[in-house]
């Protein structure tokens, strides 16, 4: 009889199977980024797992450390600390990376996507602990400042310098997806060809075995923590999720997300969720997000420029998920 596992998932979980019983699956799990961080290596043989596991969890560590607006001390506070001086900071090859994918998913966008609202994310986080609506002026004003070009690299790429103290840098959008992609790359790289990496619910994975085996990804659905009836088989996939269900705030008798409209400054209003699937962690985590922030006809123009990508959209309507938008996904 074929043994299931089922992970629970922000909107996600996996089920666990496979028809070749000599491939067992090894899960490990430590706390990056705010969450839990997951590694779920398929082998034949266990040898050795710790130690590629233990790499895989530095990197995260590293790469938090480098990426995180949370520690005082990453390159990328760093950076946002210094914003409107001038000065710029050397950066390291992975936060020049993920700026630099950033900025495509902001041109590919239209702005919907913008890694540099980190003052207007600030601003909220700080209206959800004291309970009270941030300066919605103020907000308006940043939203503005962002859609002029905020950033700017030395000549030879190695540093970078924010152009206005306006502009700050906030990963939130697509930095659990890089994280995960990466992760599974150096796993990959070292030996173990059959990975999948969870970060806090951001999914890039390999197939289960050689035969190509995919993994078993099901849905649950926004409001009513239910799984879908539809199982996705994946591999060589990466899916992310992105909506208020799980992350709101009343704030003035409003219900606010904590996704935010770069365009606008504003906290979103509508109770939108979103899952895309890409070959890339970086596309689908800006692609979910983008896709709550977006209209409908705006997900259309942007979905002409990402080839080989699945986009489910849903809003909670009376207490109810209903699709509002199905591309390839089923």
């Amino acid at each position: 009889m074929l043994k299931k596992i089922v992970l629970s998932l922000s909107f996600i979980c996996l089920i666990y199977s496979s028809s070749q019983a000599q491939w067992q699956k090894f899960t490990f799990e430590t706390q990056r980024m705010g969450s839990p961080f997951r590694i779920t290596i398929s082998c034949q043989d266990s040898a050795g797992i710790s130690r590629g596991v233990k790499r895989g969890f530095k990197l995260a560590a590293e790469l938090e450390g480098q990426l995180s607006d949370y520690q005082s001390t990453s390159e990328l506070s760093q950076v946002n600390l210094r914003a409107g001086s001038g000065e710029f900071y050397p950066i390291h090859e992975p936060l020049r990376a993920i700026i630099r994918a950033g900025l495509d998913a902001q041109e590919k966008s239209g702005g919907a996507l913008n890694i540099f609202v980190g003052k207007a994310v600030g601003m909220w986080r700080q209206a959800r602990r004291q309970g009270e609506m941030p300066d919605v002026n103020r907000l308006h004003q940043i939203a503005t400042y962002i859609q002029a070009p905020c950033l700017e690299f030395s000549k030879d790429s190695s540093a970078i310098r924010l152009l206005d103290s306006a502009c700050q840098m906030d990963l939130g959008s697509l930095g659990k997806g890089f994280v995960a992609q990466r992760v599974l790359d150096d796993l990959v790289a070292s030996g173990w060809a059959h990975v999948l990496v969870d970060a806090g619910g951001k999914l890039s994975m390999t197939s289960q075995n050689p035969s190509g085996l995919a993994w078993q990804v099901a849905l649950e659905l926004p409001v009513s923590k239910q799984l879908m009836s539809e199982v996705l088989s994946l591999k060589n996939r990466s899916v992310a999720t992105s909506g208020k269900t799980y992350q709101s705030v009343v704030l003035a008798g409003k219900i606010f997300s904590h996704v935010i409209d770069p365009r606008t400054g504003m906290a979103l209003e509508h109770a939108r969720s979103a899952t895309a699937i890409a070959e890339d962690g970086t596309l689908a985590d800006w692609l979910a997000t983008a896709a709550t922030v977006m209209d409908m006809q705006e997900i259309e123009k942007l979905l002409v420029k990402l080839p080989d990508v699945r986009l489910l959209v849903f809003e909670n309507q009376l207490g109810e998920p209903k699709i509002l938008f199905n591309y390839h996904f089923y």
